[in-house]
């Protein structure tokens, strides 16, 4: 069975943000000579080119190969594991696919973070395009409130950052979209990593309905130092749980919504869900409430099990479907052709309007792609978080640098769409119907704007 699940490194447990001070007096970090790194990244290159199937399909090996070489000449002297774990993630970030995962969470550069070896910038954000806004005020400054504008930090612009920091960062292709959701969820991180470690942050500010500018110095805190002034603030984050963890079905009238958060393979096995009759339950209750309208919300949804996209399809496709849908290509060249399934007799008659963002990726992007494709389906929200042409998933290969002993996690299957046409734009996920474009008053008002679009829609419809 096939887990096409991304894993966000394991920022799931670092909730409140990351920064340091003189991270070196506090934990010892090897360093490692020039050869030694050399070495490595020949060994990483060997690697990515054997188990990797989509090596040099969607990018450039001339480019690729530039890149490694430029980094490798820029190593002249020892390194810590810290600037290794940098270089390591700008060569990765070459190869335009984001499954692709550096280290584990015993490493140095993830484990200080942990046992709070690390401080970090005590401020969860949310970025809007290249602006962004506090969204949780973890520090000891009462001052910065939820939807202040941050414009700079230690003089760096917002934007400046961000750019930095896409650099880094390892998406499919040229989607940003993804980019964007990690760099909201992982600023904190991705700042101390690939911008800087400092003891203080001068943050430059614009309170919420203002056009002063104003500036505070907040400290660098532990990850533990955070969780405690969440607590004194009661910045409390609703979790799904149990089967609402997977999904959540609501009827009303004649709309159907169905939102489905996670095919993690834990979570399902968890709640004993089966994915063909997960559906046919679902389907089935919607065909006997009469619904006509079925907003089907995958946002956030990081993907997982495949058997969770191949089960939908004989429910959500309204057309008999003949040939080939995709390709499954291993790195040794074996291969594994999917048909589009027989149609279910509980199948959906009705519209489907699908709400994606760039959270919509890996299998749950596929769900996306192949009903707005071959069910006619209306995809309201932002661009998803996968190639549309294809990226590597599936299983995945262990590689263990030789010398740094860091492990990369490799995908070694390729899923290959056939498709009904080529794609405007090459290297990027499925583009919505009806872009959606939040604000900060969206986000604050808790306005569901791509919800509002379908619902917009469906009435015009009727």
């Amino acid at each position: 069975m096939l887990r096409w699940k991304h894993r966000i490194y394991f920022w799931g447990l670092l909730i409140w943000g990351i920064a340091c001070h003189d991270c070196t007096a506090q934990i010892v970090i090897k360093e490692l000579t020039p050869s030694q790194l050399q070495e490595d990244l020949d060994y990483l290159v060997t690697g990515l080119e054997t188990y990797n199937p989509t090596m040099y399909v969607y990018g450039s090996e001339k480019v690729f190969k530039k890149k490694i070489e430029v980094i490798k000449k820029a190593i002249q002297t020892p390194i810590d594991v810290l600037e290794w774990f940098k270089l390591l993630c700008l060569a990765v970030e070459g190869v335009d696919e984001g499954h692709l995962t550096i280290g584990t969470e015993k490493d140095s550069f993830y484990h200080g973070f942990l046992e709070g070896n690390f401080k970090s910038l005590p401020l969860s954000v949310q970025f809007l395009g290249e602006r962004a806004y506090v969204w949780n005020n973890l520090s000891e400054e009462d001052v910065l409130e939820q939807g202040d504008e941050i414009l700079s930090i230690n003089g760096r612009s917002m934007a400046a950052i961000r750019r930095l920091i896409f650099e880094y960062t390892s998406s499919d292709g040229h989607i940003e979209t993804f980019k964007q959701q990690r760099l909201s969820k992982e600023l904190s991180a991705r700042y101390f990593w690939f911008v800087e470690r400092p003891q203080q942050f001068l943050i430059e500010y614009k309170k919420r309905g203002t056009i002063l500018l104003q500036k505070v110095s907040l400290k660098a805190l532990t990850r533990a130092e955070m969780a405690a002034w969440s607590r004194k603030r009661a910045l409390k984050k609703e979790v799904p749980r149990g089967i609402n963890a997977v999904y959540s079905l609501a009827i009303e009238k004649d709309i159907g919504t169905l939102t489905l958060r996670s095919f993690d393979d834990a979570i399902i096995q968890q709640n004993d869900l089966q994915a063909f009759s997960f559906y046919e339950r679902i389907f089935k209750r919607l065909r006997q409430n009469k619904v006509k309208h079925l907003i089907l919300d995958v946002r956030g949804n990081v993907g997982g099990m495949k058997d969770f996209v191949d089960a939908l399809l004989p429910f959500a496709l309204p057309k008999k479907r003949k040939g080939v849908l995709r390709e499954l290509i291993a790195w040794d060249g074996s291969n594994v052709i999917t048909s589009f399934p027989k149609r279910n007799r509980w199948f959906f008659k009705g519209t489907i309007y699908i709400l994606t963002d760039g959270g919509t990726y890996s299998t749950a992007a596929l769900i996306a792609q192949y009903l707005h494709d071959y069910g006619e389906a209306v995809v309201i929200g932002e661009e998803t978080g996968s190639r549309y042409e294809g990226f590597a998933a599936g299983n995945f290969h262990y590689l263990l640098l030789p010398n740094s002993k860091i492990q990369i996690k490799i995908p070694n299957k390729w899923v290959k769409n056939q498709l009904p046409q080529q794609p405007k734009n090459a290297n990027r996920g499925l583009m919505p119907d009806y872009p959606i474009v939040l604000s900060i008053d969206d986000l604050l008002q808790k306005k569901d704007v791509a919800m509002a679009k379908a619902l917009e829609l469906i009435k015009t419809k009727s």
